[in-house]
């Protein structure tokens, strides 16, 4: 389609000027920039509320505008049609925005539930764990890493609730024990029971 009408009404006009006449080629970008350059700016910066963007914008609606000339209805005036297109392009950008914060959101959640402790705080807590035995070592890491309550870890290991104490007092007394002899100036506290 080589040409654009405008019809009578809106800001268009009473009469009508009869069809505009665009070269396919670089004179067709710049005579749509020229005549809706400023109204596609106005509606993409309201509606993204931010300069660079808007700008940004600007070029991409007039880029699809191109892409899309084919597909203008002569029922629509020009300025219609191309801010149509700056409508739904800023409307997916502020979409795509909402979207990508969501997915950062949960980027971050995955890193901070994947951080790992420092390298020396991990060999300590393997250190503290060797010096258990191993069904303390068991019931230590459910309580403590996986934080179950000890009802649960009663279920998931098919032991009794007086057991599960039992294996968390020795593992409590064996891991003093590692850190007493570790680090002799230190007192730990007895308390903890539990």
């Amino acid at each position: 389609m080589n040409a654009l009408r405008v019809i009578a009404g809106g800001r268009a006009g009473v009469s009508d000027p009869g069809p505009l006449r665009f070269k396919p080629d670089a004179g067709l970008l710049a005579e749509l920039y020229e005549k809706h350059g400023p109204a596609v700016y106005a509606r993409c910066r309201y509606l993204l509320r931010d300069d660079d963007a808007a700008k940004d914008a600007l070029q991409e609606v007039f880029a699809k505008g191109l892409r899309a000339l084919g597909d203008f209805r002569a029922a629509a005036s020009p300025t219609t049609w191309i801010l149509r297109i700056a409508t739904h392009h800023c409307l997916n950008e502020l979409r795509a925005r909402r979207a990508a914060w969501r997915e950062q959101l949960k980027q971050i959640a995955i890193d901070r539930r994947a951080e790992v402790e420092p390298p020396d705080r991990r060999e300590l807590v393997r250190a503290l764990l060797s010096a258990a035995p191993a069904e303390a070592q068991e019931v230590a890491v459910l309580y403590f890493v996986d934080e179950l309550t000890q009802a649960e870890i009663a279920q998931a290991t098919g032991r009794s609730m007086p057991t599960v104490r039992k294996r968390l007092r020795e593992f409590l007394a064996a891991a003093r024990a590692a850190l007493a002899e570790a680090l002799p100036g230190i007192e730990l506290p007895e308390g903890d029971e539990p």
